[in-house]
């Protein structure tokens, strides 16, 4: 297979460094391709955000079931953080996103 190479380069530190990097998840219960809302001050429209998604069970411990899951999108804005999932299930999953944050 060939796939087409983009170029770019990646920002140097010294230009813009973290301050403080977070943690933090949230549950939501759905299927298709959706969009995640999470609700939190600690967001703005230029905070850098990096999304996971997993399945859970009823107690809240991850797994890996039948269904395949991808996130497509983030999108910090002020007061959350949106995420567009794919959760190929034909019915609602129990789902957990993680997010990995910088101020």
């Amino acid at each position: 297979m060939d796939l087409q190479t983009i170029q770019s380069s990646v920002e140097t530190p010294s230009e813009r460094s973290a301050d403080l990097v977070f943690t933090g998840t949230a549950v939501f219960v759905a299927h298709g391709q959706v969009i995640l809302n999470a609700t939190s001050s600690a967001f703005t429209p230029g905070t850098r955000v990096v999304a996971s998604i997993v399945e859970i069970d009823n107690a809240g411990i991850p797994l890996i079931g039948a269904a395949r899951m991808t996130i497509h999108n983030v999108r910090p804005y002020q007061g959350g953080v949106q995420v567009w999932a794919n959760i190929e299930w034909n019915t609602n999953l129990r789902v957990r996103v993680g997010y990995i944050w910088e101020t």
